[in-house]
């Protein structure tokens, strides 16, 4: 197989690296939103974010001294998020992947969500904070591939956003 440089796009929403920035790979439909927890509410108005999706709230485990990460889906992300500002206090920043062209459903991101937890499990770079192994929707041969492509993409784009999770 034969491999092709990539064009990352990086789009810094409040202009500072600290702030809210937007991930684009070139020729693909996926987005990746890096978000500090203190920026979520901020948020609120982006309208992309009102979409089904998967996300990764980063950390550190204490305990074990290592970075930590949580997997989750979502049907609207950005009302998750906020449940999650008021029930998980562990994380400090929340990388969102949505789709530009609206084609995440429902199965298509449990599939993801599962595959990426699995991922991240077998890395075991991460602490892993899900309390429950997420179910794998039961999709065709022809989304899997397609789903698996989304995961290959999404991966590189959570390295490059500063997480060696995988």
């Amino acid at each position: 197989m034969e491999i092709f440089g990539k064009n990352i796009k990086l789009f810094l929403l409040d202009g500072t690296p600290t702030g809210r920035w937007i991930c684009e790979l070139s020729n693909w439909t996926g987005v990746a939103y890096k978000i500090p927890r203190s920026m979520i509410k901020v948020c609120e108005n982006r309208i992309e974010l009102l979409s089904s999706g998967v996300y990764f709230l980063f950390g550190e485990d204490d305990k074990e001294n290592k970075p930590l990460v949580y997997i989750g889906e979502a049907e609207n992300i950005m009302t998750r998020l906020k449940q999650h500002l008021d029930s998980k206090d562990y994380w400090n920043e929340v990388i969102v992947f949505i789709s530009k062209d609206d084609n995440l459903n429902k199965a298509y991101i449990k599939y993801l969500e599962n595959r990426f937890y699995e991922l991240a499990i077998a890395a075991k770079r991460y602490v892993v904070k899900n309390a429950n192994t997420p179910t794998r929707s039961n999709i065709s041969e022809a989304e899997q591939a397609e789903m698996e492509e989304f995961l290959y993409n999404a991966k590189l784009l959570i390295s490059t956003l500063g997480h060696k999770t995988f």
